[in-house]
């Protein structure tokens, strides 16, 4: 990938985004109960490594765009389907964790950190309903 790579928390070198007393007590008891199941209950811990949970989300992530799949945009998503998407989405977001939980990271301060990102980037017009993505501080070069 030649994405730009944003180092989340660079003063700390990603201290801050570790799971810790700070965490929010939600975040760390779903990290705790996942944990419990797959160490305690499935002893499934050896084979989540990191790269294996990075393909197992991708795997999940394909079977939540499959229900999308040769769908018109704009289309709306029936009760059926939408109860798929949600379970897919739990999927995918409890694989997320897992790797989370595999770095010792808070997945909300992760995802707080990347949205602190985000907010400073903008769409560059390119062509009519396109745009190129520009980080605000590259957006003079």
């Amino acid at each position: 990938m030649n994405g730009k790579i944003h180092e989340l928390d660079a003063a700390d070198h990603g201290a801050k985004l570790q799971i810790d007393a700070d965490s929010d007590p939600a975040i760390a008891a779903m990290m705790h109960d996942l944990e419990h199941f797959r160490d305690v209950e499935k002893h499934w811990a050896p084979y989540h490594t990191p790269k294996n949970l990075a393909m197992a989300l991708g795997v999940e992530a394909s079977e939540l765009s499959d229900i999308f799949t040769w769908t018109k945009d704009g289309y709306d998503i029936d009760d059926t389907q939408r109860a798929h998407a949600a379970e897919e989405l739990a999927d995918v977001m409890i694989y997320a964790f897992f790797m989370c939980s595999r770095l010792h990271l808070d997945p909300l301060k992760v995802i707080r950190a990347k949205h602190e990102i985000n907010q400073g980037r903008h769409w560059q017009e390119t062509e009519p309903n396109q745009g190129e993505k520009v980080d605000a501080k590259d957006k003079d070069k």
